[in-house]
């Protein structure tokens, strides 16, 4: 599980938004849409 954790915010550490980790979490838990812009923008860059 902590290799999951781990990638999770690897994801969530995204250099083009402004907001805090913390502020991040928070919206991705609130808006399911905003919960998949990371994994789209991630795949993008590989």
């Amino acid at each position: 599980m902590a290799i999951v954790e781990h990638m999770t915010f690897n994801l969530a550490r995204n250099p083009r938004d402004r907001h805090s980790l913390k502020v991040r979490r928070k919206l991705a838990n609130l808006n399911p849409d905003y919960l998949e812009t990371p994994i789209k923008q991630a795949s993008t860059l590989t």
